[in-house]
């Protein structure tokens, strides 16, 4: 049996043994415990109060730390960290020796949530307890089907059926160990998301959120296990399909092979359209208009549902190398998360400053310092308008304005990367380049 829960708490009376710790304040008096998961895929990194206290703050996809709180009435609310504004205000009624994991969720463009509250501590020998939460709107309604790790789709046990923003009202009592799951559309026999090894290693709840994800790679689920720490373990579809694009930043046109394949063609200073294919270990070469070979069999690695940029550049002596970075898989709507990287071989260092319509470098808050050549930094930018600049410092202090951008919004749900890279026709010697 199981029921929709938007504006009540679910109280249980299953639960584990504590895994790891909380934080709270006195401990004489705090005998129940919140955490807050991030839901909403339209919501940027958002805080949760309880009253006067902050119970921490999450991006979509992640979870706050564990609090304890003293058991009694509370109103919270969530706000937007970056903006302050406030998003969703509720009232809560924490019990003693309960956990209660409260989630934020989204429905039709606004905001809603989910909380789900359990007995923290009770007696579990070699067992653990589960809870599933559906938050999928690509997947609606949902069958879970679980398997003991070495067993198929056939082996497995089915444990539940979800409907979207559904909690499961019973919980499931397993041995500990690891497992295969398996996600299946209501009623049918074909998986559309495996997770393989799924490690249950505590006598403790877990809660198994279903999400959709929102990267540059497109439907895809995400399977994020909720326990007491600070983050969730993530689990990706071993059968998703894996992709890659190519920037280059060398002079000229080149060539892209996969496996001795001819895939693109990318001109100077662009990036390709994205190879899309399977997960695997590829040989990756590259080859100029007259095909002499410039990058010979370097390694491309793509995980399962894993979206990848491949920067090419010319290193101090003016060979080919190539920097992979990770594309993010959140909305990119509240926040981007901006890969920067530095194809500069000049300089061992250089600092980025993104700088906001009331600030200057000097007091810019958002910036990433000292990357060196070859190197990339993710660096996670609330909406807003930002001018960008490159700045070298040398050896004695003095710094060098290198290149800047105008103020600019970054658009929404792109994936943007920014290279520091040389250029013969900018005034000095090198610029800014902003792809996505």
């Amino acid at each position: 049996m199981k029921s929709v829960y938007l504006s009540s708490m679910l109280l249980l009376s299953a639960a584990l043994a504590g895994c790891g710790g909380s934080s709270g304040g006195d401990e004489t008096t705090a005998d129940s415990y919140l955490q807050f998961y991030n839901g909403a895929s339209v919501a940027g990194n958002t805080q949760l109060k309880a009253g006067d206290t902050s119970i921490g703050s999450a991006a979509y996809g992640d979870v706050s730390s564990v609090v304890a709180l003293k058991a009694d009435a509370y109103e919270l609310e969530l706000i937007d960290v970056a903006s302050s504004a406030n998003l969703l205000n509720d009232d809560i009624t924490l019990t003693k020796d309960n956990k209660t994991l409260y989630i934020l969720t989204q429905q039709d463009g606004q905001y809603d949530q989910l909380s789900l509250s359990f007995v923290r501590e009770p007696e579990l020998d070699d067992k653990f307890n589960l809870h599933m939460v559906n938050l999928s709107e690509q997947y609606p309604q949902l069958d879970v089907h679980i398997a003991p790790e070495g067993k198929g789709f056939t082996d497995a046990e089915l444990l539940d059926s979800l409907s979207l923003l559904e909690v499961t009202t019973e919980v499931k009592t397993q041995d500990l160990g690891k497992y295969n799951l398996y996600l299946t559309q209501a009623g049918q026999n074909t998986p559309v998301f495996t997770a393989q090894g799924v490690n249950f290693a505590y006598e403790n709840t877990y809660v198994m959120i279903i999400r959709d994800k929102h990267g540059a790679l497109e439907n895809q689920l995400s399977l994020d296990l909720v326990l007491n720490s600070s983050s969730v373990t993530a689990y990706n579809n071993v059968d998703a399909s894996a992709q890659f694009r190519m920037y280059n930043s060398l002079a000229q046109p080149v060539t892209l092979a996969l496996d001795n394949t001819e895939v693109a063609t990318v001109p100077a200073g662009s990036m390709s359209s994205y190879v899309a294919g399977a997960k695997g270990d590829f040989s990756l070469s590259v080859r100029d208009a007259s095909g002499n070979l410039l990058l010979n069999s370097a390694l491309l690695s793509l995980a399962a549902g894993e979206s990848k940029a491949v920067l090419l550049y010319n290193n101090a002596d003016e060979q080919a190398e190539a920097l992979t970075v990770v594309e993010k898989d959140t909305p990119q709507l509240q926040a981007h998360d901006v890969v920067v990287a530095n194809l500069v071989p000049d300089f061992e260092k250089l600092q980025f400053y993104f700088v906001r319509q009331n600030e200057t470098i000097s007091n810019a808050r958002y910036n990433v310092k000292n990357l060196e050549f070859k190197k990339q930094q993710a660096i996670n930018l609330p909406k807003d308008y930002y001018a960008i600049s490159l700045v070298q410092v040398a050896d004695n202090g003095s710094t060098t304005l290198l290149d800047k951008t105008a103020s600019m919004m970054l658009e929404s749900g792109k994936h943007y990367t920014l290279l520091a890279e040389k250029d013969d026709a900018a005034p000095s010697g090198y610029k800014l380049k902003l792809v996505h």
